[in-house]
């Protein structure tokens, strides 16, 4: 464990920088409300949203209440999903929640739906430059000003059935092990006459790929100014998920659904059933899968080629602009991202937790590692949290569309040899660029 916290502190300290772009505002941070009910001797109840399991949720409300028994908080039911048509709806009615997940900040942000954080940062005393990962706060940061704040952080990798690699005498894979090593496991592993595939979730391999392909590139080419179809590792990708579905043959996924619901149960998988040796997921999947499945199963970083980096998802929350108790609402927000005692708690009441820790704090991280739902190849991914990269689905401007109308939309075409992703990569490239320009000119709009 010592070894393992040193390193992990080198890493953490690597990802701390000075949060972006904090102002100098002269506004007032505080709220009358709160501090005329704080002299009456009153609670304040603020409202929050949130899409967690109901009855996590409970826990980890009642132990920030019991610490501050100076607020109240009610769960606000009515924001459910479609998340953001839902909060629309709430904001209409001039009914948002104090404080509320953000599933879409950028859309949050210019409906002026969220109150700008960076005051409250600056006024906290508990708050530091290394306190939360900078690298990870700056993806919901606009003009210098902090919207929401990271309060879940997965990281994708490669799941492993271990009991299947040691029935059919196959070595498990080292953590520094290579995509064709992988694919090659994959083909060695799959026996379809036994119903026993080689991966699971082959699909999801294609924005993450990339940067194992060129180390320069994020998800989804995306490189922190711009997207870059028109370079190899794009096509690359795509061909490497193409050839592993419709060449090597390996996962279930090239089945019609009805005969997949035939093999494995309906709306479950062959990784679900045991039939997998592999999958592409993600830590916010230990939960389910340490009380659902009944085999031995591990985690591994991502299979490496030019480079080996990790796909990092990140979840938001932030507090509404029109929080008639804002202090109230920070403390909330503070609890759910850098507080330590609220990290302590999180961890005791969120079993099996899910998210990585979000702060540089040594008995946090124990207490994390320590958890007996996080797998023993954790330790492997951890180190390479400092190189990782961020999903752009919930805070990169644009980015939705890109994905849902411009390059998404494409993937099928790709596999059934409708479309070479070589041929369209200069018109992705194009229209990319100009949805993600778009959508930041109106975020800079709305941050001015």
């Amino acid at each position: 464990m010592k070894k393992t916290y040193a390193l992990l502190m080198t890493v953490l300290l690597c990802l701390s920088v000075v949060l972006a772009g904090c102002s100098d505002s002269k506004k007032s941070s505080g709220n009358q409300a709160d501090e005329d009910s704080k002299k009456d001797g009153k609670k304040v109840t603020i409202t929050y949203s949130s899409w967690a399991d109901p009855a996590v949720e409970k826990r980890r409300v009642d132990a920030f209440m019991k610490a501050h028994p100076d607020i109240e908080v009610k769960m606000n039911k009515a924001v459910t999903w479609p998340w953001d048509e839902k909060l629309a709806a709430a904001a209409a009615a001039n009914k948002l929640p104090d404080v509320f997940f953000v599933f879409s900040v950028p859309p949050s942000v210019t409906n002026g739906w969220l109150e700008d954080l960076t005051p409250y940062l600056k006024k906290d005393k508990e708050y530091s430059k290394d306190k939360v990962f900078g690298n990870l706060t700056e993806t919901a940061e606009y003009n210098g000003k902090q919207y929401a704040l990271p309060q879940g952080l997965y990281a994708n990798g490669i799941f492993v059935n271990k009991d299947i690699f040691k029935k059919e005498n196959v070595e498990l894979p080292k953590p520094d092990w290579t995509i064709n090593e992988m694919r090659e496991k994959a083909v060695k592993l799959t026996k379809v006459s036994e119903k026993q595939y080689g991966f699971d979730g082959v699909g999801g391999l294609r924005e993450t790929l990339i940067p194992q392909l060129d180390p320069s590139q994020g998800w989804l080419t995306w490189d922190g100014e711009k997207y870059n179809f028109d370079k190899p590792a794009f096509v690359q990708s795509n061909k490497i998920v193409t050839d592993m579905l419709t060449k090597d043959k390996v996962s279930a996924e090239i089945l019609p659904q009805e005969d997949r619901d035939k093999e494995f149960g309906k709306g479950k998988s062959s990784w679900n059933v045991g039939k997998a040796a592999m999958r592409y997921g993600g830590s916010s999947d230990f939960g389910w899968q340490s009380k659902e499945l009944k085999f031995d199963w591990d985690f591994l970083p991502m299979p490496k080629d030019k480079g080996q980096r990790t796909p990092l998802v990140t979840d938001y929350i932030g507090m509404a602009k029109s929080s008639k108790h804002k202090e109230a609402a920070f403390e909330l927000v503070k609890w759910m991202t850098y507080s330590k005692e609220g990290w302590e708690s999180r961890i005791d009441v969120e079993k099996p937790i899910t998210s990585f820790p979000l702060i540089n704090d040594k008995s946090v991280w124990e207490k994390y590692l320590d958890s007996k739902e996080v797998p023993a190849g954790m330790k492997n991914v951890v180190p390479m949290i400092s190189d990782g990269f961020v999903d752009g689905w919930k805070w990169l401007p644009g980015y939705q569309e890109v994905m849902n109308k411009i390059v998404g939309n494409n993937y099928e075409k790709f596999v059934k040899g409708e479309i070479k992703p070589e041929d369209i990569s200069q018109d992705l490239q194009k229209r990319s660029n100009e949805a993600y320009e778009d959508a930041k000119k109106k975020m800079d709009e709305a941050t001015k």
